[in-house]
């Protein structure tokens, strides 16, 4: 087995455990490692301060001593191909979390029947549909159809601050999200969630971080969610700033969730930009759910310190 081939299954390995973690909800493993990562919940103290004295807050990012290492504004009518990927790296066929969506590869499939991905010039749509009777076969027996985007290969980083301004729409069973995943997938194997959303509880925006332990077990401090009403209309600009042991999250400027210690990753990451639909989070949609569903993309920007 080759050593690309070993990593894809370690990494689909880890994932599928990773679902035992996500369905714990308030458990002892989230307070073990609240302490061993040194969570500082005194970030959401700093967003509520910021939202009554906004005048006296600081806001986002001072970028000045930082440059411009990647970014897509989705300006054009065609997705930039030296960028992005239009799968993951596992490929399609892998169902994790009991999601039902098959993510169309438009760059390797282009006559699949459907293309989930719009442009307009000003923003990328990622839109999902039932999928037609016709495709569930080559869906793999998928009953929705989606699209997801990755730099894996095409661009990486460690440490920076890293943007996007989205428009997730609201509807049961959605579950858009903005994340990073560790090129090499070696040692803590480190996952940021910049940014989730569950469809059915548009005015909440949720972090979250998992790694490795030297036992090989999945660890994560626990999923951190923000609401507000603001959340559940319009574009939101979500971001984290990552630097050594340490991950700090924002939302519209505004820091949210810290999370520090030795424990925070160090390695390489590439970019993900998802839209799945069903799973064990947010449950399976109903007649509620809007057909097409959307996830709306203005732009996508990481940043580094200057040398």
């Amino acid at each position: 087995m080759n050593l690309k081939a070993s990593r894809t299954i370690n990494h689909c390995l880890l994932i599928l455990a990773s679902i035992a973690l996500t369905s714990c909800g308030e458990s002892d493993l989230v307070e073990q490692q609240e302490r061993q990562l040194g969570i500082a919940r005194h970030a959401a103290a700093q967003a509520e301060i910021a939202a009554a004295n906004p005048e006296q807050t600081e806001k986002g990012v001072d970028l000045s001593s930082y440059n411009l290492v990647f970014s897509d504004e989705f300006q054009s009518d065609v997705l930039d191909s030296s960028k992005w990927n239009t799968a993951l790296t596992w490929g399609p066929d892998l169902v994790v979390y009991n999601q039902m969506q098959y993510y169309v590869d438009v760059q390797n499939n282009s006559e699949f029947g459907y293309n989930p991905f719009i442009l307009d010039g000003e923003v990328l749509t990622i839109s999902a549909v039932e999928t037609p009777d016709e495709l569930r076969s080559a869906a793999n027996e998928q009953p929705w159809l989606s699209g997801v985007l990755t730099t894996a290969n095409k661009f990486d980083f460690t440490y920076g601050y890293v943007e996007a301004r989205l428009d997730p729409q609201a509807g049961r069973g959605l579950w858009p999200a903005f994340w990073m995943l560790s090129t090499e997938f070696e040692n803590l194997k480190p996952e940021v969630y910049v940014m989730e959303n569950d469809g059915s509880r548009p005015g909440s925006i949720f972090h979250n971080y998992n790694y490795t332990d030297l036992d090989g077990n999945l660890r994560t401090p626990g999923q951190w969610e923000v609401t507000s009403e603001e959340f559940s209309e319009g574009f939101q600009k979500v971001g984290v700033a990552w630097s050594p042991q340490e991950l700090l999250f924002y939302i519209n400027d505004v820091p949210r969730y810290r999370i520090v210690g030795e424990n925070v990753g160090s390695q390489n990451m590439y970019l993900i930009l998802s839209l799945a639909v069903g799973g064990i989070w947010p449950g399976a949609p109903d007649g509620t759910t809007p057909v097409p569903a959307e996830l709306l993309i203005d732009y996508v920007r990481v940043y580094q310190l200057n040398d």
